[in-house]
């Protein structure tokens, strides 16, 4: 479902009603004052304004509230382009499956396919097992062992007690076909031998997130990339929601501009409803915007 209009004013008003009242005035007073050098300097054009006031001052305020709107409205996508190079990344709402993308998905060490304590449904680790593999860990591991050999990933034995048993190391990547897309899917948490408990934290992601995006930059063949909020979910990455989406962006940027390999053209980072409130998107955009 689409950010609702009504929420996304509503919250811009909220956050953003000084900078709406100032430019929203602003243009007001930049039309007002236009309006009395051409009546001062023009009689026919102060005839004119005479005769239709009541028009005239219905227009600045229709005037002032687009303008107004326009600054406070909180929108469900911005884009912008990574500096010195040519991909644009966009943060945008919505549903990270029905992306026109390949998809770089976030799992734990074992790459656990089971349903239930090891793998929550609720990740999109586990949604992506209920919709690819109808919830079927056997198939899940089916498509994954051969791609984990092929990527010649070397595992180490654990003393889990439970199957998969050896664990790879953090940012291990490998990747599953996704009909005429790919998902890649990256190692990025350790999980507790007893409780299966997932967790992670900002060096753990920080390694990931640079292996996975050299893993895609080697085998997604420049390919249109998205990605969720990392660590948002049930990883226990301990930062708020826009502190996490500011680190994700600084580590796509860092990946463009400082390694001997490139991000697609286009990255999208794909972000839950959930999180509406406590994200300003525009915020991270203006700041990567500046000259």
């Amino acid at each position: 479902m689409a950010i609702d209009l009504f929420k996304s004013i509503a919250l811009g008003v909220q956050r953003h009603w000084r900078n709406g009242l100032r430019n929203g005035l602003a243009a007001v007073g930049a039309v007002w004052t236009i309006t009395e050098v051409l009546t001062a300097a023009s009689t026919s054009a102060k005839s004119a304004l005479d005769g239709q006031g009541t028009e005239y001052l219905v227009a600045m305020a229709i005037l002032f509230v687009v303008v107004f709107l326009a600054y406070v409205f909180e929108p469900g996508s911005v884009s912008f382009k990574v500096p010195n190079t040519d991909t644009k990344i966009t943060l945008k709402y919505s549903d990270i499956f029905v992306q026109d993308a390949n998809l770089l998905i976030g799992v734990n060490e074992f790459f656990d396919g089971e349903l239930g304590a090891p793998v929550s449904k609720n990740t999109v680790h586990g949604q992506f097992i209920v919709r690819n593999f109808s919830g079927s860990a056997g198939s899940f591991r089916a498509a994954v062992e051969p791609a984990l050999a092929a990527a010649g990933a070397v595992a180490s034995p654990t003393a889990r007690t439970i199957e998969p048993s050896k664990a790879y190391p953090i940012g291990t990547t490998v990747s599953v076909p996704n009909g005429s897309h790919t998902v890649f899917l990256m190692a990025m948490t350790n999980t507790d031998l007893n409780t299966s408990k997932a967790s992670s934290d900002v060096p753990r992601l920080w390694t990931a997130l640079r292996q996975g995006l050299q893993f895609v930059h080697d085998r997604g063949n420049g390919e249109p990339l998205a990605m969720p909020l990392f660590g948002n979910g049930q990883s226990g990455v301990k930062l708020e929601p826009q502190h996490l989406l500011r680190l994700l962006v600084l580590a796509l940027v860092d990946f463009a501009t400082n390694s001997n390999a490139r991000l697609p053209k286009h990255v999208t980072i794909v972000l839950h409803e959930s999180c509406f409130e406590e994200l300003d998107i525009r915020e991270i955009a203006r700041d990567w915007k500046k000259p």
